[in-house]
């Protein structure tokens, strides 16, 4: 329905592979290509995730990529008769499993393949009795010298109960859980689900990204079906963009929700999709009747509460400890890590480098990025993200709440202590030279043609041209101009080009009414 609507050439979300089989996310390329290569082996694989539709296609991915794999599904409950059964129909006809499993082993054998990947998905529907018959069919295999490599997918509750199970565990060799998606990891999908579907213009913005991964906290299928479900509440109204009620209503489908109202919105979609499949094509003389605009329906409104003689929160009574803090300055790099991890000295799991010191408001605005500022409020200290800086007011992040304050009152406040994040280059250096690898002078290349708007040159090795545009570009950013790409001007080459978050700088001529205020958006 919305495919036309967005501009995509073909259906979006319904696969996590591009058209050449490469899976869209780079962890799971990654695990798909140990999967290939420990099915080489003889053994048992064992893959484990609780999103059955993603371990789904790990299995049809593992199908296209073998020309002799055998997959079963063990749902809802696998006999070892059953099992034997599925593997070759003939052994219905055997007396005992040893001739059962022999009779397998020689159709296999006399189908001219010396190796064989079988498949057993929701593994946690095997009956005991399966696992012997998987064990006498390794055994038996091996005596043949035919290589039999079993992969189990199933549940992550059953990992270590099938893996270390007696009549198995000597044949496992390798188990891999698959991890949910992080919050960067979502929006690098998305934007390769719209690149490889012809859409050019997202219809899900970065902030509708982030609610989606914090929704389904990291489920790759529940992802696809929010997208799905909010793309085509959206293209009910005809908007241009997924919008937070969209998605709200989407998530009404999909994710558990409250007793109260759930039906209601339910109806609510249900009702907009079929006026929006059906009500559209009214003709000429039908709409001519109607002298106004058809209502959306209420339940897509959300109704806001009456709150009457509201109360205006008072910075002063915020508590928010360094850790919390760190949190939220992760978020704006697109890393949903704990409180607990996002600790200064992780920076470098994610390729970023972590900076501490003492410095002005003003130094750290002119390097243009977020900034975690400790605050001295009423008794306590107080820890939060700077997000813009104004003329005359900032904007700070604290509790998940957006305060508007003046200079004045930053600067009372402010001990000048900070701590902030910048990202690495791709080897995670903070700087580059002549003695730099290929892999970093190739992305520099890269990034000084963006930021200059000059075509690249292609060259992986430091050269004269490579000092020049260094150059040229420190020159256009006010920088210390010397033609070495060091850490100040890398920070501001990813600032130009988008790679990395930025405090937003505006000038303004207003000032705030008061100190300090709650800043709703």
């Amino acid at each position: 329905m919305y495919q036309k609507h967005f501009n995509f050439k073909n259906p979006p979300f319904r696969k996590i592979v591009r058209s050449n089989g490469d899976f869209l996310v780079p962890y799971h390329q990654d695990v798909f290509n140990l999967l290939k290569e420990k099915t080489q082996q003889a053994g048992i694989i064992g893959l484990f995730s609780d999103d059955a539709p993603l371990l789904g296609q790990f299995s049809d991915a593992l199908k296209s990529a073998h020309p002799d794999v055998l997959a079963i599904n063990a749902f809802p409950k696998l006999s070892a008769s059953s099992l034997l059964y599925k593997l070759s129909p003939g052994t219905k006809e055997n007396k005992n499993r040893i001739q059962a499993v022999d009779a397998v082993l020689h159709q296999w054998q006399a189908d001219k393949n010396r190796a064989k990947v079988l498949i057993v998905s929701h593994c946690e529907a095997m009956k005991e009795s399966c696992h012997e018959v998987l064990a006498m069919l390794l055994t038996r295999a091996q005596e043949l010298a035919f290589r039999l490599s079993v992969v189990l997918t199933g549940a992550v509750d059953r990992d270590v109960v099938l893996m270390q199970q007696s009549e198995l565990r000597e044949y496992a060799h390798t188990r891999h859980t698959l991890r949910p998606l992080t919050c960067r990891e979502y929006l690098s999908y998305v934007q390769a689900q719209c690149e490889e579907h012809g859409c050019e213009n997202a219809p899900l913005s970065p902030a509708r990204v982030r609610k989606m991964h914090a929704l389904t906290k990291g489920n790759i299928s529940k992802l696809n079906e929010l997208s799905h479900l909010s793309m085509l509440a959206a293209w009910t109204e005809r908007a241009a963009q997924v919008s937070p009620r969209h998605l709200r209503l989407a998530a009404g489908e999909i994710l558990p929700a409250k007793k109260h109202g759930k039906r209601l919105a339910t109806v609510g979609l249900f009702a907009s999709v079929l006026f929006a499949a059906c009500g559209w094509y009214l003709t000429s003389s039908i709409a001519g009747k109607l002298p106004v605009q058809l209502p959306v329906p209420v339940s897509w409104k959300q109704q806001a509460p009456k709150v009457e003689a509201p109360v205006v929160p008072v910075i002063d009574n915020e508590m928010v400890n360094q850790p919390d803090a760190m949190h939220q300055l992760y978020l704006m790099w697109g890393y949903d890590a704990s409180a607990d991890d996002a600790l200064c000295q992780n920076a470098a799991k994610v390729n970023l480098m972590c900076k501490q010191g003492n410095a002005s408001p003003d130094a750290l605005a002119q390097e243009g990025y977020p900034w975690v500022s400790e605050l001295k409020t009423g008794d306590h200290l107080n820890y939060a993200v700077v997000a813009r800086v104004g003329d005359t007011s900032l904007d700070l992040l604290m509790n998940n709440r957006t305060w508007q304050v003046s200079r004045r009152w930053f600067n009372q406040h402010a001990t000048g202590n900070f701590t902030q994040l910048h990202r690495l280059t791709p080897e995670g250096k903070d700087a580059i030279s002549a003695a730099s690898d290929t892999k970093d002078m190739g992305w520099l290349d890269q990034q000084l043609s963006l930021a200059l708007g000059q075509p690249e040159t292609h060259s992986q090795t430091w050269t004269a041209e490579m000092m020049k545009r260094t150059r040229e570009f420190q020159q256009k950013m006010h920088l210390h101009v010397d033609g070495i790409p060091g850490e100040d001007t890398l920070m501001q080459l990813m600032r130009e080009t988008h790679t990395a978050p930025s405090v937003l700088l505006q000038t303004t001529h207003a000032t705030p009414d008061a100190n300090t205020q709650e800043k709703h958006s």
